[in-house]
């Protein structure tokens, strides 16, 4: 089982709960699956952050990116 202690801004946390209820049948579980399951894979994810933020080379600063070093 996989526990997440979320700290949402109170708009977001209703949000989150309204959507879960209406289109998920309250089932935070269902929620997870779907929206995991439409979502492009981790590294796909990385790689459009990194180009976001005009990341050249994630490998070349890993801590920092990972453990905020500086």
């Amino acid at each position: 089982m996989l526990h997440l202690d979320l700290e949402l801004p109170s708009k977001t946390e209703k949000k989150l709960k309204e959507i879960v209820n209406n289109q998920f049948n309250g089932s935070y579980e269902n929620f997870i699956e779907n929206v995991v399951h439409k979502r492009k894979n981790v590294l796909s994810k990385l790689i459009d952050i990194s180009e976001d933020l005009e990341i050249e080379d994630l490998a070349e600063n890993h801590d920092k990116y990972l453990y905020g070093a500086k």
